[in-house]
C-alpha cells in the first residue's frame, strides 16, 4: 500500500499562510509627525528625613547623677533628658578608636553605644578640643532593633574636651541626629560623656 504524499501545492499554501499569520502581529513603532523638544525632565527632590518632633521618655534620676565620681554619658531629645553609667570604655591598640557603652540609669534593657574614629589624631599623650573623625551612635533597647542610631549621611559631632594621658580620663560632649526604625529623625543634644579608656 502506497502512501498519499501531500502535494507541492498544498504545502506551498501552508508556508505562505504561515508566514501570513505571523506578518500580522502589531508592531510598536513611532508612525511619524512632529518631534518636539521640550525642556529636560525636573529630577525629583531628594528625600529629607521626617524630623520626629516628640522625645525619647526622660529619666528622672537624671537630674540627681553624680557626674563629678562616676563615669556617665547623657544627651537630651526634646526636653526630655536620657543618662546612664559607662561600664565599658576600650582604647584600639593603635589609640585612635574608641567604643564606650553602658546602660541607662533608668531601665537596664536600654543604653548607649559609641564608636568612634580619631583619623590622625592619637591618643598617645594629653588632648584638648579635639573633634572625631567619625562618631556611631547607638541608643538601643534590648531585644528590639534599636531605638536610635545614626546615619553616615548625617555624621554625629563628637568633641573629646579634654583626655589627660596620665589618668586616662576622656570626658567630651556630642550631638546629632538619631534615626528610628521608620526612618523619622529626632536631634540629640546637649550630649555629655565621661569615660575611662582602657
Amino acid at each position: 500500500m502506497r502512501k498519499k504524499i501531500a502535494s507541492p501545492f498544498v504545502v506551498l499554501c501552508l508556508v505562505l499562510a504561515f508566514f501570513a499569520f505571523i506578518s500580522c502581529s502589531k508592531e510598536y513603532s513611532y508612525e511619524g509627525g512632529p518631534i518636539t523638544i521640550g525642556p529636560p525632565p525636573v529630577r525629583d527632590s531628594p528625600i529629607l528625613p521626617t524630623f520626629d518632633p516628640g522625645a525619647l521618655a526622660g529619666c528622672s534620676l537624671c537630674p540627681q547623677l553624680d557626674t563629678a565620681n562616676k563615669f556617665y554619658w547623657s544627651f537630651k531629645t526634646g526636653n526630655a533628658q536620657l543618662c546612664g553609667l559607662i561600664d565599658t570604655a576600650i582604647l584600639n591598640l593603635e589609640r585612635n578608636t574608641f567604643t564606650f557603652f553602658g546602660p541607662s540609669v533608668c531601665a537596664s534593657d536600654s543604653g548607649l553605644i559609641f564608636s568612634v574614629a580619631l583619623g590622625s589624631t592619637i591618643l598617645s599623650s594629653d588632648v584638648y578640643n579635639q573633634n572625631a573623625a567619625n562618631a556611631v551612635f547607638y541608643y538601643y533597647k534590648t531585644n528590639a532593633p534599636f531605638v536610635l542610631i545614626s546615619r553616615s549621611s548625617q555624621p554625629f559631632q563628637l568633641t573629646i574636651s579634654s583626655y589627660i594621658y596620665a589618668t586616662k580620663i576622656a570626658v567630651g560632649t556630642f550631638s546629632g541626629f538619631g534615626y528610628r526604625a521608620d526612618g523619622r529623625a529626632v536631634e540629640v543634644k546637649n550630649g555629655r560623656f565621661k569615660i575611662k579608656l582602657l
